[in-house]
């Protein structure tokens, strides 16, 4: 009788194997029940965007796009367990974005539906690439996932060496305005410390977007001196 109790509580028993495709079950549910919050937060986000291109000022807009896009789509695909799952996450925000900048233009009657698409969707290309790849690659604890934050950081640092090189003197701030300067700076220093979780990371993170930054700057500045 004892023994046939055993058997009839181990046959009730759950593997671990049974255990864990609950878990990934309900995982994956949890990341299809978000992609609609996804698509519409990409819509509304670059709606509202293009709505107020006209009324805000060019360096608000230039903080605006491509930044918190690029947040939105790093946000997105943070939480994503597989590479399979970060690009469908960050693919479904950037059609969102997609969408709410067509009906952005497609309401502007000033302007045509698909005017300057070409550089848009180069920007949208480049934003979804980097920020989404660093989304996803930054949970990792192990040096790829130092490289890959330390990398973005140093790019969005290396635009503001970009934008003064571009302005024609050093007293002059560069046309994108104050806002499009503050907007990488805040992003590229505070990434390493909020992205890495150990002190150990933060420093290689942060000695990956120097480099990064010291490279960029070499290959900009140094041929007009040759």
């Amino acid at each position: 009788m004892a023994a046939t109790d055993r058997a009839m509580h181990m046959g009730r028993r759950e593997t671990h194997g049974q255990v864990d495709f609950r878990a990934l079950d309900r995982r994956e549910r949890l990341f299809m029940s978000r992609m609609p919050a996804e698509l519409a937060l990409g819509m509304i986000l670059a709606l509202v965007g293009g709505s107020l291109t006209r009324v805000l000022p060019g360096d608000v807009v230039a903080a605006y796009d491509p930044y918190l896009y690029g947040l939105l789509v790093l946000g997105m695909t943070r939480g994503s367990p597989q590479a399979g799952w970060a690009a469908l996450n960050g693919a479904l925000t950037v059609a969102g974005l997609a969408a709410g900048h067509f009906t952005a233009h497609a309401l502007d009657h000033s302007e045509s539906m698909l005017s300057h698409t070409g550089d848009w969707k180069a920007a949208l290309s480049v934003t979804l690439i980097a920020f989404g790849l660093t989304g996803y690659l930054s949970r990792r604890p192990d040096t790829t996932g130092d490289i890959t934050v330390g990398l973005l950081s140093g790019l969005l640092l290396f635009t503001l060496v970009a934008q003064r090189a571009a302005s024609p003197s050093p007293d002059v701030l560069p046309a994108a305005g104050s806002w499009a300067l503050l907007t990488p700076l805040v992003l590229g220093l505070s990434m390493p410390f909020l992205l890495r979780p150990t002190t150990g990371a933060r420093a290689r993170t942060t000695l990956t977007a120097l480099t990064c930054v010291a490279a960029s700057s070499a290959a900009l500045l140094l041929p007009p001196l040759l």
